[in-house]
């Protein structure tokens, strides 16, 4: 069977290595000189420990990325997903602590709803 290698980039001593998951180290050259990135192993997810607060507001993050389903309708679909939306954050707010749900709209604006509140409840 063929061993299977990623393409090395220019600047790269090695090729990305597929597991565990690493980028190698890297030299990029710019106009106002070189810039080197050091080896960056990508660590896998962590998932939230399940008791009851968590799973709630996961599911009312699943609620949020799933409202943004009507709002695909010109009009009223985007207002039902906002109303919708708002109502699911409000839920959020009393189910969170201040951190998390800090943590949680940082995340958000970036990541989709679920993504950001596992990061939020693993912090």
């Amino acid at each position: 069977m063929p061993k299977f290698e990623l393409p090395k980039l220019p600047g790269q001593k090695e090729p990305i290595k597929l597991w565990p998951p690493t980028l190698p180290e890297t030299r990029i050259p710019t106009l106002f000189g070189a810039v080197y990135l050091p080896e960056k192993k990508i660590e896998l997810p962590k998932f939230p420990a399940f008791d009851e607060k968590s799973r709630a507001a996961m599911k009312h993050a699943i609620a949020i990325d799933l409202s943004m389903i009507p709002g695909l309708i010109p009009f009223l679909g985007d207002l039902v997903a906002d109303v919708v939306e708002d109502l699911h954050a409000a839920e959020l707010r009393k189910i969170l602590t201040s951190k998390q749900y800090d943590r949680f709209l940082i995340e958000d604006k970036v990541a989709p709803a679920v993504i950001a509140m596992a990061r939020a409840l693993t912090k």
